[in-house]
Formats: structure tokens, sequence, C-alpha cells
């Protein structure tokens, strides 16, 4: 099943949040159109470069794209764009607010080439505002979220991921869908706005920034001391014991039946006050215990443990290894190349991968014909630079 077969996708977005989101809708069948300039896509460059302008990055955002190269400073380039665009369903960019207006795409103008539309506008501020024209990256919206984390020091750190990014993306890609179904009701195309600031905090609202839910004097929060990982005698573990029962369960699991008695540890709220004295008593019974050990007791005593993996383990996790989640293909230019399936089901059927991931204009020429460009009008077009083509 692929419920959004048959709509057409015009990609004109760059390096994490954009393609992270027309990624998810290739993913549930939608055909996407990869605008890119001679340069490609900065995602080729992101992440572990397999060959030029192949990254581990561009390898997943854009697998199952086409790629238009298409110079958008040339008028013909313009012009392009805008009979692609017409017979569009979505067009999706992440330029700064102005950029689309600059170059002669604005809101009105393509309504009027297409009135049912759907235009996604992601951006790092949002499209107006004090801040609204300040380019944007992960990190720097990691900080002005505040999700980047803080230690017992107050130095913050960044996490080592695109996690705004990609949090944009889910929202963004959502977005779109819903957008789609009042389409349907409507007949009329709409804007869809996403600011990756207004994303990331609000993503972390219910525990990065819980604090600021009410108007109330608040506990200091006690989720950067419980989410740690323990140290067992040969690896690393997460627990999560919530319940009186998943407490009562860790405690005989690892030998620390004592501290049932202890009033410090009569229910989570007491817990969690006390948990530097938990953690120091714990710690020394889990340092005993090698990971396998302390695994099997605590399923075994019905609490949640698992285990800390490292990237090149995934392989072997019995349950991805199960659902046949990581596919290998053969890449015309990388060799083999491992990505994981799409995650969402449709009546209990997993989607087949996609294709692989394309080389720059990879698709020009195929997709200008299907537009209804003529032999010469295309060969014109690459002859004057305002399209281009590396094909794998």
């Amino acid at each position: 099943m692929h419920p959004l077969k048959g709509l057409t996708i015009i990609d004109l977005t760059s390096v994490v949040a954009g393609p992270f989101a027309t990624q998810l809708l290739v993913q549930q069948g939608a055909r996407v159109l990869k605008i890119e300039p001679p340069e490609g896509d900065r995602a080729r460059m992101l992440g572990v470069v397999g060959v030029p302008q192949f990254s581990s990055a561009h390898a997943f955002l854009n697998s199952g794209k086409e790629s238009v190269g298409l110079d958008l400073g040339k008028e013909d380039g313009v012009r392009i764009l805008k009979q692609l665009t017409s017979g569009a369903d979505v067009m999706v960019h992440n330029f700064r607010p102005g950029v689309m207006d600059r170059l002669g795409f604005g809101v009105e103008v393509l309504h009027a080439l297409n009135p049912s539309l759907v235009i996604a506008r992601i951006s790092g501020f949002g499209q107006d505002g004090p801040c609204h024209g300040e380019r944007a990256y992960d990190p720097i919206l990691q900080a002005e979220s505040g999700m980047a984390i803080r230690d017992d020091s107050g130095v913050p750190h960044l996490l080592p991921q695109y996690i705004c990014d990609k949090t944009a993306g889910l929202y963004a890609a959502q977005a779109v869908s819903a957008a789609l179904v009042e389409r349907e009701r409507s007949g009329r195309g709409s804007v869809v706005d996403i600011s990756m600031l207004e994303a990331a905090v609000a993503f972390g609202w219910i525990d990065v920034h819980s604090r600021e839910t009410f108007q109330v004097p608040a506990p200091p929060s006690t989720i950067g001391a419980v989410y740690r990982p323990w140290a067992t005698r040969d690896g690393w573990l997460v627990i999560v014991m919530l319940s009186q029962v998943e407490f009562e369960g860790w405690a005989r699991a690892v030998g620390a039946e004592q501290l049932l008695e202890d009033p410090r540890f009569s229910d989570m709220q007491s817990r969690f006050q006390n948990w530097g004295a938990l953690r120091e008593f714990g710690e020394k019974k889990l340092g005993e215990l090698t990971t396998s050990e302390a695994a099997a007791r605590l399923r075994s005593a019905g609490v949640p443990c698992g285990v800390a993996r490292l990237s090149s383990d995934l392989h072997s996790h019995e349950q991805i290894a199960a659902d046949r989640f990581l596919a290998t293909h053969d890449h015309g230019k990388t060799g083999p190349t491992t990505l994981p399936l799409p995650v969402a089901r449709f009546n209990s059927l997993r989607q087949p991968p996609a294709l692989h991931a394309p080389a720059i204009g990879e698709h020009t020429r195929a997709v200008l014909m299907q537009f209804g460009f003529t032999h010469r009008q295309i060969d014109a077009a690459f002859a004057s630079g305002t399209t281009h083509s590396k094909e794998a």
C-alpha cells in the first residue's frame, strides 16, 4: 500500500530538515522531483562520504527521489520550474523568507500557476518576526530552543545528531499530509509554514521545558539524573523503573532487597528525590554482573531494560534482524549500501526499500520530457547551463 501514490512533489530543499520531510513522503508513495543546483544538495557532503557527492546523509535522505539539475539563477531555469510546478501537487522548500519571492515564486505566483498546489515552507525562525531572516542550522536551533543539555556544571552540550532538523522534518511531513486531506475537501491548495525553532521548543516541552508548564514552584528536574546508563562488569545497561512493581523487581534482581524497607524509596517521587543514594548502592551491585546476566535477571523480574549498543551492533540486534529492517542494495556508485526500511507499515505490510540515491541531475532529461519539453528545448537548456546532469 502506497497512500501517496500518484502525487508529485517538487523538492527545493537542501541539507537535512526539508529532505527528511520529503524522504518520508517518498516512503509513503509520493513521486519527489529533487531540484538541485550545479553543486548539488549540501547533504551530499554530510556524514560518511562513500565516493564524492554520495554521502551517508544523501544516501538516506534522497533515496528514491528523481534529481533534476536546474539553475534557478537563470531565466530559463525559472521558466522550467514553473512548468514543472503547474503539474505538481506539493512544493516544499527551506529557503529563508523572501528568497522565493526574489526568484519569482511567491505564493501568489505559485497559486496562479497551480491553484491546487500545497506549498510547504520550512524556515529556521518563521516567516516574520525579529529573527526571521537569520540563517539557522541544527546546532544553532539546539542552542536557541533550549535543547542543548546542561550537565551539573551548567555547561551546555549539543546533541551529536541533527535533532532539530529531523524534528522539523517530521512536523513538516505530517502537516503536508494534513494539507492534502484538506485539499480533498476544498479543492484548493494551501500554505504550510514550519518554524524549526517552534518545532524544537514544542518537541521538548513535555520533558526539557516541563518546568515552564505551570505557574507554580517546581522541584529541580530529575530526568538528567535518572536517564543515565548503568555500568555492568563488561558493558552498559539502561534501566527504567517507574512503577512500584518495577522498582521492587529491580531491587530483587540486583540483590538490593534492603532498599524496599527504606522510606527514601517508598514511592516514585521519593525515589527521584533520593536518586543519588539509590544509584550509589545500585552501581556496586550491577558492577558485579555481566551485561547479559543483569539483563536476564531484570527482564525475568519484569523490569524494562536495554543494552547500550554501538551502531555496529544494530545488524545483529535480534528484533531488527527478525524484522529485516536494515536492507542492503548494490548502488552503482557506492557499492553495497545499507539503509533502514520505511518505519510506517500500512495494513501490517512493510513498504519496499526506496530506489538508490541519485547523482546530481540524474533524471533531468527524463523528467523534462515527461513534462512536455521537446528534445530541442532540453538540448538547448543543457547547452546554456540552465540544466545539468552528472548521471550515475
